[in-house]
């Protein structure tokens, strides 16, 4: 008797548990991003808006997991799409909003959040932050200073620079100013940029400068260039391509570098550069670059390198292997600290060791 009662509440006890709910993906991937998974969120939610694109719920999420990843592209095409299944969703209206405050845009934050009913709390909590930052994230100052020990009794090598930008919704603009003393010799080298986004995925950028009385640096030099993104989320993969037209005392030189960026679920990339340059005599000459970087906090970023490349920092080519790295930090909303050490293999003349310092204030 004790074995049939046995068999029968085993019976019974499989398909109850067999018929308990499990929690959706849906589900895994809004705790997953509630517990400060982010990157996990958008893991799950990717292929659950690919099967299902017009699940407006998703998309939110999905948008929501971006932004806090702080790839405002990604998260701003999803927002687009819940609004496009669903007219008037405000957590996607709210989340654009905020990707225009990110931008430094608060005119366009504003104009989004007039759409969304003003009963919404957390559309009064942002026009709040709106009215404390009037002009957020639209201009960045970012100051430099470098100074170079060499492996010779050469005088030692010093540099500073600063540089101005200024932010709208799809245009950024700036100025950048060096002065750089090498060799008992001085240079001021300046120069205007414009950097155009012109979609989601793709941008690109132009830059044109000079140096008065050149001894070392350009005595004018054109830069063209670009970037676009051909997959989004954590595992981002975004193509790169540079190009240069550089006047030097000696001559003219020409570079292309086309690059790639990898991101491995969103905190971690990798970037690699094919380095083409054709020198004073016209002579093509290769080299590389890779580097990782990693967020290893929300404030905090390290990265690291290595380069096997021609160079022109002395005014000529010059082939040097250089090993650098360094962190970023941001200290608060507004302000921002660098530093980088670099060591450089020069095939030519003396090799060098350089520290950097530089500060971001952003406003």
């Amino acid at each position: 008797m004790r074995p049939l009662i046995l068999a029968l509440a085993i019976g019974y006890a499989v398909p109850a548990a067999a018929q308990e709910p499990a929690r959706s993906v849906y589900d895994q991937a809004v705790e997953a991003r509630l517990a400060g998974d982010p990157a996990r969120a958008v893991a799950l939610l990717e292929p659950l808006v690919v099967a299902d694109p017009r699940n407006s719920d998703a998309q939110v999420q999905l948008g929501l997991a971006h932004l806090a990843l702080g790839q405002l592209d990604s998260a701003e095409v999803a927002f687009k799409s819940a609004l496009a299944i669903a007219p008037g969703y405000g957590d996607a209206q709210i989340g654009l909003a905020r990707i225009a405050r990110r931008r430094g845009d608060r005119a366009g934050a504003l104009r989004v959040l007039d759409a969304v009913g003003a009963d919404n709390s957390e559309v009064a909590a942002l026009r709040r932050e709106l009215a404390d930052a009037p002009s957020e994230h639209r201009w960045q100052v970012d100051m430099d200073a470098a100074y170079s020990w060499l492996d010779s009794p050469q005088p030692e090598w010093r540099e500073l620079a600063i540089q101005v930008r200024r932010t709208a919704a799809a245009a950024t603009i700036g100025a950048r100013i060096e002065y750089a003393r090498r060799f008992d010799r001085d240079d001021i080298y300046g120069e205007a940029q414009l950097d155009y986004r012109l979609s989601d995925a793709a941008r690109v950028y132009a830059t044109l400068g000079g140096t008065p009385n050149a001894d070392f640096r350009p005595e004018w030099q054109l830069g063209l260039g670009g970037s676009l993104r051909i997959k989004s989320g954590p595992n981002a993969t975004i193509l790169t391509l540079d190009g240069r037209q550089s006047r030097f005392a000696v001559g003219d030189v020409q570079s292309l570098t086309p690059g790639i960026e990898q991101y491995v679920g969103g905190r971690f990339w990798l970037s690699g550069r094919w380095i083409n340059l054709f020198d004073e005599r016209g002579t093509h000459r290769l080299g590389f670059l890779v580097r990782g970087d990693i967020q290893a906090s929300e404030p905090l970023r390290l990265f690291a390198g290595y380069s096997d490349a021609p160079d022109t920092d002395e005014g000529v080519v010059v082939d040097v292997r250089s090993l650098f790295g360094g962190a970023s930090l941001d200290l608060g909303h507004r302000h921002l600290l660098r530093v980088a050490v670099a060591h450089d293999d020069r095939a030519t003349g003396a090799d060098r060791t350089q520290l950097t310092v530089g500060f971001g204030l952003r406003f």
